[in-house]
């Protein structure tokens, strides 16, 4: 029988080779400190098999599960919580301005303009913000916003500069809109991804401010999308 030391240290599997009883008799006759080796080794594994079949979000959002409040982690063990790739978006008019608030308190859900209601996840609802979207399009005479074909954004936008914030903290400081000009990126077109995804927990509030130089046309919009993974009923 192998003893958890020797199974910890193979570079081999060796829980292929023995039975369910061999290794419950090595894992209870083991001292402490052999069990902290192999449950660290065991972990490190984990994490390496997540990051190759999961996508970034997915993996970025199971190494910060021990972030979540308890009752969360112990619906995700439990399954009746599940994770999921979730996409949050809000559209805004910028016609004849050089500001913008895209998420407000009283934004309403509105299919094809926002599918988040008040700048705020529903209680509950804890996401990991994995990337920030950032798309412009001009409407049509007699176009709404719901009409509008969103692309890269123009020059006198990506000359500005953006600051968003989450959790009543900065999660991105006063940042060069160029973050969102992706031409010739194999990525989504706007997407920029955070290098340190962040966890935004329910109710609270969301900003994400812009600011350029000039005056956009009218009939222009700016459509903002937040990437990421969150926890929802199974």
């Amino acid at each position: 029988m192998f003893t958890l030391g020797e199974i910890e240290q193979s570079e081999h599997n060796l829980l292929g080779a023995i039975s369910e009883d061999d290794f419950l008799e090595a894992l209870d006759t083991a001292p402490p400190q052999a069990k902290k080796k192999f449950f660290k080794k065991m972990q490190m594994q984990s994490r390496v098999q997540t990051t190759a079949t999961s996508s970034r979000s997915r993996a970025e959002f199971e190494k910060r599960i021990h972030l979540l409040p308890t009752e969360i982690q112990k619906g995700l063990a439990s399954q009746s919580l599940q994770a999921v790739d979730t996409v949050i978006y809000v559209v805004k008019s910028v016609a004849g301005s050089k500001v913008v608030k895209m998420f407000k308190d009283d934004d309403n859900k509105v299919v094809g303009i926002s599918n988040i209601s008040s700048g705020k996840l529903e209680k509950g609802n804890f996401f990991l913000l994995y990337g920030v979207q950032l798309m412009a399009g001009i409407a049509e005479a007699n176009e709404t916003a719901a009409d509008v074909n969103f692309n890269i954004i123009p020059d006198y936008v990506r000359n500005g500069e953006f600051e968003f914030k989450a959790n009543g903290t900065v999660l991105v400081p006063n940042t060069s809109n160029e973050a969102f000009y992706t031409e010739g990126r194999d990525v989504f077109k706007g997407l920029y991804i955070l290098d340190n995804p962040k966890v935004i927990k329910d109710q609270q509030a969301i900003e994400f401010n812009l600011e350029w130089g000039t005056n956009a046309p009218a009939n222009t919009y700016l459509k903002a999308i937040l990437r990421g993974t969150s926890v929802i009923k199974s």
